[in-house]
């Protein structure tokens, strides 16, 4: 995915590597590997929550937050063609109850209870 610099000749002749493009590749990847971590920190997450008695976090939410970092990662491999998403579950481990959640937004609770009309 990472292409090397592009030599491009010059008027002149001379031959000069497009370091903007390859800056931004670079930068390109490196983002979609902090998707990646970031997806990865949030399974971790819910995996020890799991593995935790009397877990103190609510583990809705941290089904929903590993939704959302899936989400983010494929909604970002989408944006830069990458249109093969179907093996990042097995990659990551993706459960499937996170898989189901990918793409849903939680309504924010009203803290009152009420209606708020």
């Amino acid at each position: 995915m990472l292409k090397p610099p592009q030599l491009r000749k010059l008027a002149n002749g001379q031959a000069t590597i497009d370091a903007f493009a390859y800056e931004a590749a670079a930068e390109t990847a490196a983002a979609l590997g902090r998707a990646g971590k970031k997806l990865e920190a949030a399974l971790a997450a819910l995996d020890r929550h799991d593995a935790t008695q009397g877990a103190n976090r609510d583990r809705d939410e941290l089904v929903q937050e590993a939704a959302d970092c899936a989400w983010a990662l494929f909604i970002q491999r989408d944006f830069l063609g990458l249109k093969s998403d179907h093996h990042l579950a097995r990659t990551y481990r993706i459960p499937r109850e996170v898989m189901v959640r990918i793409g849903v937004v939680a309504r924010p609770r009203d803290e009152a209870g009420g209606s708020g009309g």
